[in-house]
């Protein structure tokens, strides 16, 4: 094949990166894009689509609130299988078939989809929240490719220890204000019959939540950089996060790697549970639950290594408009307003989790009370593992913690981070290209 042909069929990674998708999504969105799942909205309502269709009330709360704000509410769209919605955003956003908006991710995902040119620039929207208070100014990099936002906040989640109030007075404990004070509380729940840490993650994306706690609680720039492709794995400050995951595996401080976060609130009712690590957006599920401040509460986990600043790691899902929205004035303006103070109290009355806007509380005490400890401590914000890197490498990654929280021993984690780095290496440069 000569020079001249090779240039006219080479697929540029811009292209590549509209066209991912194509081949799932292709036998999906011919359906649903004649059906109602795309087509615009009636009236003055505004299509969103997201992946969450227990989500259904609360948009439709925060979209009352919206419409008395700018005149639209929302025409609420789901896919409840994560891998179909996101072939669909990917396809149908180059298409006449979009919504007006969709939920996506942060950090490394939103750039994967934000450089296929398929959302639209939130610079204004971003603006007016920073003008107004409505969101820390320093989320916005982690909303942002090539420099402009391509998304706002959806939620702000922060990953914090729930705790049963019933294990904790049986046992006498408070809450730790160090490192040691918290192995300590695990050590007495272990030995007053409790399990002490309820850990999941051997077949989920959980797997990567005490790895990710492990290294802001040792470093959290030595995390930022891992994540941001400027540190190894196999670095010492890896390496002692994962001596010290396996330690904590030798006290037996945790729970069966198959452990399912959907027990914890009756676990913890009953004090059988001590504690479990997760985004405090699974609030809602102690909520439904029928269960309060008297049964859980939620505390930021101290830092590991004395000399560490104070670090916590952040969820936030992505509100995007995209390009071909068919309302994309009217989606340009709910974005713009979304951070609104009063519909952000709409919207997590019914999340039951804290918002970008530090003047939106929900009704829930434990969540209340983390979003003083947030206050008071002002600690370093780290994008989640998930968001925090590349796709690809992430998920690979995942995979190897999961096969690691099956294993958890020192050879093991050695040869985990040796896989990891591999990985990094390798994916790093796909990334770049």
């Amino acid at each position: 094949m000569s020079a001249t042909t090779r240039s006219t069929t080479t697929i540029t990674r811009r292209t590549a990166l509209r066209m991912a998708g194509g081949v799932g999504a292709a036998a999906i969105l011919p359906a649903c894009a004649r059906g109602t799942l795309t087509r615009a909205a009636p009236g003055d309502d505004v299509t969103l689509n997201n992946d969450n269709p227990t989500w259904a009330p609360g948009f439709e709360a925060a979209g009352e609130v919206l419409h008395a704000t700018t005149g639209h509410g929302f025409a609420i769209r789901a896919v409840p299988d994560v891998s179909s919605y996101q072939q669909i955003v990917r396809m149908s956003a180059q298409t006449d078939s979009t919504t007006d908006l969709v939920k996506w991710w942060n950090g490394y995902r939103l750039q994967d989809v934000a450089r296929a040119e398929i959302f639209a620039d939130l610079t204004a929207a971003w603006d007016q929240a920073e003008r107004n208070g409505w969101v820390d100014p320093s989320l916005r990099d982690s909303f942002s490719y090539d420099g402009r936002p391509y998304a706002i906040p959806l939620y702000q989640s922060y990953y914090a220890v729930f705790y049963s109030q019933s294990a904790y007075q049986r046992l006498g404990l408070e809450v730790p204000q160090d490192w040691d004070e918290f192995i300590a509380n695990a050590q007495a729940l272990r030995d007053g019959g409790v399990t002490p840490i309820a850990s999941g993650g051997v077949d989920s994306w959980e797997s990567l939540i005490w790895f990710q706690q492990l290294l802001i609680g040792l470093d959290p720039d030595f995390y930022a950089a891992l994540t941001d492709g400027q540190a190894s794995y196999t670095d010492d400050t890896a390496q002692e996060a994962m001596a010290i995951w396996v330690d904590m595996y030798e006290q037996e401080l945790f729970s069966p790697p198959d452990t399912q976060v959907t027990e914890l609130p009756g676990r913890f009712a009953e004090g059988s549970v001590g504690m479990n690590l997760h985004g405090a957006w699974n609030t809602n599920a102690f909520v439904q639950a029928g269960m309060d401040e008297d049964t859980f509460g939620l505390f930021l986990l101290p830092a590991v290594a004395s000399t560490a600043p104070h670090a916590v790691v952040t969820e936030s899902g992505a509100l995007a408009v995209t390009v071909n929205a068919h309302k994309r004035s009217a989606a340009m303006d709910v974005a713009g307003a979304w951070l609104d103070t009063d519909v952000q109290r709409a919207w997590v009355g019914f999340l039951s989790d804290l918002s970008a806007n530090p003047a939106a509380l929900p009704p829930v005490q434990p969540v209340r009370d983390l979003a003083t400890q947030v206050e008071q401590t002002s600690p370093v914000l780290a994008t989640r593992y998930w968001e925090a890197s590349p796709p690809v490498l992430v998920e690979g990654n995942v995979e190897e913690l999961s096969a690691f929280m099956a294993e958890p021993t020192l050879a093991m984690a050695q040869a985990t981070l040796r896989r990891m780095q591999e990985r990094a290496e390798a994916e790093w440069d796909r990334w770049l290209l």
